[in-house]
């Protein structure tokens, strides 16, 4: 198959299979090959037989002349492809070029051989009576080079944003890991200051029960000294004992006489025995050690309170898109504790505030008095994140309560902020409050956030409320106690959702 290199338009499309020149004034047989009407009478006029005619290309014999009508449309298309520019219809049968076959037209089945700018699609010869008469039509490889050309124009565009993101990305790597070499020489030294401080500590404590076990031993000498001379007290006051009973006892006048003195010296010496208790060191006193040590463990308390305040500062300088991907979460609603006018979606993200009741079954969960529902997820330790998109509701609560919030009857135990189990943010006529407790607290919210951030930090008793990245209030509670996400719809046809991370 011939076609122009520059144009990739095929001779095939557009010759006659007589004179192979393009068609002049053509005509179509039954058959549907087409011919210039002036070769096509001239091969029957060859023909021996003058009484039959047959097609030149398949051979297929008409036993009745065909009555040759003017191809209207081949004849049209010849006419464009001579007007659509860089297309030499002279050269079409002697430059050979590219294989188009591989890219047809899928409605007529020809090559692609052109470009409509109006439609910005590929088209063959057959397309040019349709669809895009009229149009701006030109060659494909005529495209193909401005295309190219525009193309190269962002190519030094594309090269500088690629340089400069990867000398951003450099930079960034520099700084992950002068950071990381930072933050291990700094755990290191403070492993090496955590030991020193054990072990200051250690012999703190060592000295202080060394000077305690040291007195206890000297008073324990003491009392053991005293313990001995009281024996030996005692061990004489028994002997003067048995001496007075066995002179009481004599019953000779001279024998008695002769041992009375005696008698009386002993008596007289254990008559003056004294107290032999002596002063003792307050070893039991231990006020003082046990001060030093408290001392130190309060040093200790304040120290680890200036660690972490810096720290908490950091946390409050965390925005959004820093919380999401540290703590972020997407709680799942509870079917269960869904109020029967407010439908959870499949999955389980939505609450959609609706006219009538939904087909819930009776559940001890399920809150029958107002449009609530709450998360399936508790959470009592860490830090949680999660936001929640308002944009399709006027009126609504969002916050998180204790599970054991009621569920049952129309009392403040079972509102969301309206007990002492509940921290709430609400939204209603175009105002938003806080409410915990059943004590309101009005903020002031610049225009009409589409989405609300809520970060529970569990140990630190906040919760946190942000919209637009800022923070609008923080409610301190005991959050150690399990808490769930919580949501109220009000408005008929509203809905809020769970976002997604």
């Amino acid at each position: 198959m011939a076609s122009s290199s520059m144009t990739g338009v095929c001779a095939d499309e557009l010759q006659c299979a007589v004179c192979l020149e393009l068609y002049k004034e053509p005509i179509t047989l039954p058959c549907g090959h087409s011919f210039c009407k002036v070769c096509i009478e001239q091969h029957w006029e060859s023909r021996q037989e003058a009484t039959v005619c047959d097609c030149p290309n398949c051979r297929e014999v008409f036993p009745i002349k065909p009555k040759c009508q003017k191809n209207v449309a081949l004849a049209k298309l010849v006419e464009k492809t001579k007007l659509v520019p860089g297309v030499n219809v002279e050269k079409m049968k002697l430059t050979p070029g590219v294989n188009v076959e591989e890219r047809r037209c899928t409605e007529h089945g020809k090559p692609i051989q052109l470009y409509c700018k109006d439609d910005e699609s590929l088209m063959c010869v057959m397309c040019l009576v349709g669809q895009h008469t009229n149009h701006k039509v030109v060659p494909v490889e005529l495209v193909h080079d401005e295309f190219k050309g525009v193309l190269n124009a962002k190519c030094p565009e594309l090269s500088k944003s690629k340089q400069h993101l990867e000398s951003e990305l450099h930079q960034l790597k520099r700084e992950v890991e002068q950071t990381q070499d930072s933050g291990k020489g700094t755990v290191d030294r403070m492993e090496e200051k955590r030991l020193a401080l054990y072990q200051y500590v250690d012999k703190s404590v060592d000295l202080m029960k060394s000077g305690v076990i040291k007195r206890q031993n000297e008073k324990i000498f003491l009392l053991q000294k005293q313990m001995d001379k009281v024996k030996e007290q005692l061990n004489s006051l028994h002997e003067t004992n048995s001496t007075l009973k066995a002179a009481l006892q004599d019953l000779e006048t001279i024998s008695f006489l002769q041992g009375y003195k005696d008698v009386i010296k002993r008596l007289e010496s254990v008559s003056h025995f004294k107290s032999l208790k002596m002063a003792q060191p307050t070893v039991l006193d231990f006020s003082k050690e046990e001060k030093n040590l408290g001392s130190l463990i309060e040093l200790h308390e304040n120290f680890l309170k200036n660690i972490m305040k810096p720290v908490e500062l950091q946390m409050s300088e965390l925005d959004q898109s820093s919380l999401i991907s540290l703590y972020g979460r997407t709680p799942s609603l509870d079917p269960n504790s869904a109020h029967r006018r407010i439908k959870i979606s499949r999955d389980l993200r939505t609450a959609t505030r609706t006219e009538t009741d939904n087909p819930y079954p009776e559940h001890p969960d399920r809150f029958d008095r107002y449009p609530q529902v709450l998360s399936s997820e508790s959470f009592s330790s860490g830090r949680h994140y999660w936001e929640v998109d308002v944009r399709s509701s006027s009126w609504w609560g969002i916050g998180i309560c204790l599970n054991s919030m009621g569920r049952k009857g129309g009392g403040n135990e079972c509102v969301l902020g309206r007990n002492p189990k509940s921290w709430c943010l609400r939204k209603y006529e175009n105002e938003y409050y806080t409410r915990h407790n059943n004590h309101y607290t009005l903020l002031p919210v610049p225009g009409n956030p589409e989405r609300f951030g809520f970060l529970l930090d569990c140990e630190e008793g906040e919760f946190t409320c942000f919209g637009d990245s800022r923070v609008l209030h923080v409610f301190r509670g005991n959050f150690l106690d399990p808490v769930k996400p919580a949501i109220a719809v009000f408005g008929d046809g509203d809905f809020v959702r769970f976002c997604s991370f």
